[in-house]
């Protein structure tokens, strides 16, 4: 091998080593950040689960599907997930007190609907919380919002990966650059086409594979919760008995 061709080997090993770092390189900072959001999305359906158990709790709290439907289209959430949540008590927590009975009830529906909304709220949006290793600083939580947007950004360096670094590309390249092996390829007939990309290509990800719900925000407006009391008056009044029994349940 005489100085030029042993330059040009070497020349061609740097080029194709940053060739295959910058390809792959890539590829694993994205499928890196995948499995991150995957990670993310755990924590978000966890609190999911949460969400229903409340919205369980109050829909108990409404006696039977009637009143529920009531309850949710006067809201203006009748055609929302949570009219179809079915109504179980599964929760400890203490229910507010007062004199009455229609009193204790209102309350009690008030205060789980103002717990279900925050929580709604919080898987929507997030809120922020102390760092927990950097004094001062705020994190926000993991959020549907915040998901929904990051999935979004990988797959715009996605596509931009796939377009600007093509498998086919890169390893077509790769055999470029061994002139000497392209060379007796080509004199025997033996060029190869490459069809990498279908298999090497990264594949977008698919939001809803990670099995996220949408949780519609519950509307906090003096009016609204004006209208959660006066629907709990109305039932108060026509299902006295079967409001205490519940009441009963609640506190037992």
């Amino acid at each position: 091998m005489n100085k030029i061709d042993y330059l040009s080997n070497e020349m061609a090993e740097e080029t194709l080593k940053e060739a295959a770092d910058t390809f792959f390189g890539k590829r694993k900072k994205i499928d890196d950040e995948i499995e991150l959001l995957r990670e993310q999305a755990k924590k978000i359906q966890a609190m999911a689960k949460k969400i229903r158990a409340k919205a369980s709790g109050l829909n108990f709290m409404l006696l039977d599907q009637d009143w529920i439907n009531k309850f949710w289209a006067r809201l203006g959430l009748g055609e929302s997930v949570y009219p179809s949540i079915k109504g179980e008590w599964k929760g400890k927590e203490s229910m507010p007190w007062a004199m009455t009975i229609r009193g204790r009830y209102q309350k009690a529906v008030l205060s789980l609907y103002q717990e279900l909304g925050s929580l709604v709220r919080d898987y929507t949006h997030g809120r922020y919380i102390d760092h927990p290793s950097i004094k001062g600083k705020k994190v926000i939580t993991p959020n549907f919002s915040s998901l929904k947007t990051w999935a979004e950004s990988i797959n715009r360096d996605i596509e931009a990966i796939n377009c600007s670094s093509r498998p086919d590309d890169v390893m077509s390249f790769t055999r470029r650059m061994n002139v000497e092996e392209d060379s007796k390829r080509e004199q025997v007939g033996s060029g190869l086409e490459y069809k990498y990309d279908e298999q090497l290509c990264l594949t977008p990800v698919d939001f809803d594979s990670l099995e996220l719900e949408q949780f519609p925000e519950l509307p906090f407006k003096k009016s609204h919760l004006e209208t959660v009391r006066d629907l709990c008056r109305s039932i108060c009044t026509e299902n006295k008995e079967r409001v205490r029994a519940v009441l009963d349940r609640t506190s037992s």
